[in-house]
């Protein structure tokens, strides 16, 4: 089983970090912008460059390429969602720096609260980081950018990892504790022998090796939560709840609770 490391990356030292750590970020939100106004496929370094006041030159010393660029871009949306879903639970590594504009999710439920307050906090911070960062949301979960493919093992790898972890946690809490209640036909869905194989390829997820039940309810659950965020963020609503869909939303997270959670 392989495990990779789910640590959030430490905040620098030094004087010459944080000015390089506050280009970084200032040639991010310019990059975010170009992406909002003209898409992930027409994302321009020349146009990123004009937007922080360099030259197409100087931006070489902090992105290799265009694709660099979207790694960084993707990497730090799904490092956000991290951030976002383990403020909710109470996990939020205390090096980690909050961006400006977020704010704390809506919920937040920590180590010592009910399971099923746990569960419902993360499920809340999911929606409300996706209707809040749309473009962001779209980025990580919408179409690949057409020519552009995240290098193997790198950091979004890891991101997307501490997604997983966060998104996780409360029903591997749930399973350490004897109170996942799997549905009948999740588990039988993992029973079958090619799926119980790919399922056993997810590795240690938070420190669990993860039997196929488990891995089929992680990935079913978030698959509930994640289509009725898609459906929002994505406007397939709009038309019947143009104010946000936070009821309906939470109807489904209430239903999930009282499914997977034991008394």
């Amino acid at each position: 089983m392989e495990s990779r490391d789910l640590t959030p990356p430490p905040a620098p030292s030094g004087h010459r970090a944080r000015l390089r750590l506050q280009t970084e970020q200032a040639l991010l939100a310019a990059a975010y912008a170009e992406i909002r106004e003209h898409g992930a496929v027409a994302l321009s370094l020349r146009r990123v460059a004009r937007r922080v006041g360099m030259s197409p030159a100087g931006l070489y010393r902090y992105v290799a390429s265009r694709d660099d660029l979207l790694t960084q871009v993707i990497t730090a949306s799904y490092h956000g969602l991290a951030d976002h879903l383990s403020a909710a639970i109470g996990a939020l590594d205390e090096r980690v720096q909050p961006r400006e504009d977020d704010a704390p999710p809506p919920l937040v439920a920590g180590p010592t609260c009910e399971l099923g307050d746990r569960l419902r906090a993360v499920a809340l911070a999911y929606r409300d980081w996706g209707v809040t960062h749309p473009q962001e949301f779209t980025l990580v979960f919408g179409d690949p950018v057409p020519g552009y493919a995240a290098p193997p093992g790198g950091p979004t790898v890891a991101a997307m990892g501490r997604v997983g972890a966060a998104l996780g946690r409360p029903l591997l809490e749930a399973w350490d504790t004897g109170r996942l209640r799997i549905p009948a036909g999740w588990r039988a869905a993992a029973a079958d022998d090619d799926t119980a194989g790919r399922l056993a390829g997810m590795g240690v997820l938070d420190g669990h090796e993860l039997p196929p039940p488990v891995g089929a309810a992680l990935l079913l659950a978030w698959g509930r939560l994640h289509g009725q965020v898609s459906l929002e963020v994505f406007g397939h609503h709009r038309w019947l709840f143009p104010d946000g869909c936070a009821t309906l939303y939470d109807g489904e997270v209430t239903a999930l609770v009282e499914q997977l959670l034991a008394a």
